[in-house]
């Protein structure tokens, strides 16, 4: 199957982890939280409930893809709309929604790995005609994997938060802790993790790996600038042999080719699971069960809301002939749709340059809107992502020829110039390690662009203040408001004394 997600739908096996009075097993479907698991149906299923929330509206179904776009100078609006306008001029407060569904969902994934892992001494007395030890040992290394991830989306734009480790706590909820300890259980997480999930090659396509493990474990060290750490993890990545470049880059970004060689963790999208519209949070509630992004719809301009359009600075990134400017976007005259049945006119395109192709659904049917609808999975890390990574960490190491060499792996696929050469030396040269990096950067730009890339790259360089210039408050805006709705059910917090500075 090329999807798994769906069986959760039946299960009713739903946590709510931002409210600690709903930290409680639904029991619809008859499953014992005292006995659990009792099969092997039950612990998947089970599993599929901790992967569902990155398909939520407040993660990879709608709001963190253009929170992070916003946020960055790779995007930019013609549009009016209040919530998208507050993170592009950085004006949100502790009330705006779409970050309270982000808070929101993460949690509720950290609460049901919690609830699997809370049951780790049950799962390893399964009888081995039920689960092997190996199957076991594979759960709790996706349980652990998935906590990690969903905490790593909040330390990072939250800082200090309630670190819950367990489902039993107290029914007033938990003070924040500090980040250091938040980022010491993600590593923990993911070390063990790594141990016991399977190679990517033996796994469903989807789930969790040892490749994912070690990926983000690596990009974690990275931005702790740890880079002989993140080396480590990067190199079992890269030395895996698991993983390799796909020969077309666009192959990154549609239905047919999902789940490739470059896929190191994927967010899994089927227009067979529930519908988005049904769930639609236009009341803020992002309740039920989707199995739909709204990708193709936010940033597509054929029909679509056109919501989000590449900005001129990402546009001028480009070099000459690099493949990747016609893979991301479509100009005026370029044609769209079924057999290329439809013209990109001025009309659509509007006051910007360019619009975007990456995610979007008008490379095999006339309309992009779909009724709002996508099912084209994200791909959350990839590896280019990885090598570029690994490049980033190898020139701070000083092993300037190695981080040369990913870089042009990278450039490689799209047969651009090599940096090194007499070509590329006018314009990019890498015989200092700044010049090293700036290739980096302007790598990761064009490579990962509309990736969500580009905003955490600013903040953790801090370039965020030199490239946003006064509408990017220093005082404030490395951290996002914690939501009201938390203060308004977490009865440990106290919105004057633990919301983050300057909101």
């Amino acid at each position: 199957m090329k999807k798994y997600i769906a069986t959760i739908i039946t299960f009713g096996l739903l946590l709510n982890a931002c409210k600690t009075d709903d930290l409680e097993l639904s029991n619809g479907s008859g499953v014992s939280a005292e006995t659990f698991p009792q099969t092997l149906a039950e612990l998947q299923q089970t599993m599929n409930g901790v992967y569902s929330p990155l398909q939520s509206q407040g993660l990879y179904g709608r709001y963190l893809f253009y929170m992070y776009d916003y946020m960055g100078d790779d995007c930019q609006t013609q549009r009016g709309t209040p919530d998208l306008l507050e993170f592009i001029n950085y004006t949100f407060t502790s009330s705006n929604n779409d970050i309270y569904l982000y808070w929101k969902n993460a949690y509720n994934g950290i609460s049901r790995a919690n609830f699997i892992l809370d049951k780790e001494a049950n799962i390893n007395e399964l009888e081995e005609s039920v689960a092997s030890q190996e199957v076991k040992d594979r759960f709790i290394g996706q349980a652990k994997f998935l906590r990690a991830y969903y905490y790593f989306l909040l330390v990072e734009r939250f800082g200090d938060i309630p670190l819950y480790t367990t489902t039993n706590v107290s029914p007033n909820g938990l003070a924040k802790s500090p980040k250091e300890d938040v980022y010491d259980l993600i590593i923990s997480d993911l070390t063990d993790a790594a141990t016991k999930l399977r190679l990517k090659s033996s796994e469903e396509a989807g789930r969790a790996t040892q490749g994912s493990a070690n990926a983000l474990l690596g990009k974690l060290y990275l931005y702790q600038e740890e880079y002989t750490l993140a080396k480590l993890a990067f190199d079992k990545v890269i030395n895996s042999g698991e993983y390799s470049l796909m020969a077309n880059y666009y192959d990154n970004f549609n239905v047919e080719t999902e789940n490739n060689a470059e896929s190191v963790f994927e967010i899994q999208f089927t227009y067979d699971g529930g519908n988005a519209w049904a769930y639609a949070d236009w009341g803020g509630q992002d309740n039920g069960h989707s199995e739909t992004t709204f990708r193709s719809a936010e940033y597509g301009a054929f029909g679509g809301f056109h919501n989000n359009d590449p900005s001129q600075e990402l546009l001028d990134e480009y070099e000459d002939g690099d493949s990747r400017f016609s893979d991301n976007f479509y100009v005026e005259g370029d044609v769209y749709g079924i057999g290329g049945a439809n013209i990109v006119t001025a009309d659509q395109v509007g006051s910007v340059s360019a619009l975007w192709r990456k995610y979007t659904k008008t490379y095999g049917q006339d309309n992009s809107n779909y009724n709002g609808l996508s099912d084209i999975n994200h791909r959350a890390i990839r590896y280019a992502d990885v090598l570029l990574m690994a490049a980033e960490v190898e020139n701070e190491l000083n092993n300037s020829q190695t981080a040369i060499d990913y870089l042009n792996e990278v450039r490689d696929r799209v047969n651009m110039p090599n940096y090194g050469t007499d070509e590329m030396n006018t314009t990019f040269p890498v015989s200092t390690k700044a010049e090293i990096f700036s290739a980096v950067v302007h790598e990761r730009r064009v490579e990962l662009a509309g990736e969500q890339s580009r905003f955490p790259d600013l903040m953790r360089w801090g370039l965020i203040e030199d490239v946003l210039g006064s509408k990017f408050n220093a005082s404030k805006n490395y951290l996002l408001p914690i939501p009201q709705g938390e203060f308004d059910t977490n009865l440990s917090l106290d919105a004057s004394a633990d919301q983050n500075p300057g909101y």
